[in-house]
């Protein structure tokens, strides 16, 4: 086998400057860089082993994310919001020269201690059972959308502030006839939640959702509505039947607000095949920006959740190193066209 040092000894050179024509190509002068190419082209050498490079480094240069949903890495690949973050990691890979691994985030699976990356971002809060694996092998992590303790890189938006925003608007445009579409983490369909005040925070989904419902019930209180008395239903983020059930048991609505973008947008669907008009019968607001709010027909107002700033935050979080680094991100309301003045 044609090594590293052969090709140096052909070429005439240092094997340190071989190995800089391999892997900082941008920092030998050309001459010498194509004495080298040339040489190893000669001797048929391919490139310096992956394996002897780890071996002498001591790390894989790839972060690794696990998706926030247990589920096959078909249905994670296409969760818009997801790619959000992972486009955000992307960016900064690119920039420090890394890679990007996605785990699989089957149920009943824990792949995390075949991953080889000098990182991990976890984005769901029961991961940080599996985040163990990660600091026994002594793997530098990070969190997304929740608060896991001043011991772990975190970043996180603010929902509570989104979920204010979102409702506050809706009541400015003077709506008082409110409907919410909730979420459910796990499994899938729909739920109708009983009306009553007990049911906060409890019947959102994880802490994010909570504090979304939170925010929409502060801003609600404000303007004497009681969010315990406001219908809602609590739905998978792809479940189609969702936006009718909520149109079924809020007749009287005039303003939706959903904490997924996804089922904004079927609200928006759901009530113009009834004959609804959008904004002027129905406003909906719904919670994460991805570029089908900005398409749908009208387009979706909504909470933008800064997932591409999540991700660049978390991923330089891990590559940066240093003591644990908590960010909180203000979300930005993306007013569009499925909000307007409450009917007379």
């Amino acid at each position: 086998m044609v090594r590293l040092v052969d090709v140096a000894k052909a070429a005439g050179v240092s094997r340190s400057t071989a190995s800089n024509v391999f892997n900082n190509p941008d920092i030998v002068r050309p001459n010498l860089r194509k004495r080298v190419e040339a040489a190893a082209n000669e001797l048929g050498y391919a490139g310096p082993d992956p394996k002897g490079r780890l071996l002498r480094e001591g790390k894989f240069n790839a972060i690794a994310v696990m998706p926030p949903i247990k589920t096959s890495m078909v249905d994670v690949i296409r969760n818009p919001v997801f790619n959000l973050l992972l486009q955000g990691v992307s960016e900064v890979c690119d920039e420090r020269g890394a890679s990007l691994v996605v785990v699989s985030g089957h149920a009943g699976r824990n792949n995390l201690g075949s991953v080889l990356a000098d990182g991990i971002i976890f984005s769901r809060m029961d991961q940080l059972e599996e985040a163990e694996t990660a600091r026994l092998r002594r793997i530098p992590y990070a969190v997304v959308d929740f608060d896991p303790g001043p011991q772990v890189n975190s970043v996180r938006v603010d929902a509570k502030a989104g979920g204010y925003q979102a409702a506050r608007h809706l009541l400015e445009l003077g709506h008082r006839k409110f409907a919410i579409l909730s979420f459910l983490r796990e499994g899938r369909g729909s739920n109708v939640i009983e009306t009553g005040s007990t049911r906060l925070p409890e019947s959102a989904g994880i802490a994010t959702d909570q504090e979304k419902l939170m925010g929409y019930a502060n801003a609600l209180s404000e303007a004497g509505i009681d969010i315990g008395a406001v219908p809602m239903v609590q739905a998978d983020a792809n479940d189609p039947e969702a936006a009718g059930k909520l149109l079924d048991i809020a007749p009287e609505a005039t303003a939706v607000l959903s904490m997924s973008v996804m089922q904004g947008i079927r609200v928006i669907g759901e009530a113009i095949s009834r004959g609804l008009r959008v904004p002027q019968d129905l406003s909906v607001v719904g919670f994460n920006d991805i570029p089908a709010a900005e398409h749908s027909v009208p387009s979706l107002t909504t909470v933008d959740g800064m997932g591409v700033q999540k991700g660049r935050d978390a991923a330089c979080q891990i590559l940066d190193g240093g003591p644990p680094r908590h960010k909180i991100i203000q979300p930005v309301l993306k007013v569009r066209g499925s909000s307007g003045p409450a009917p007379a």
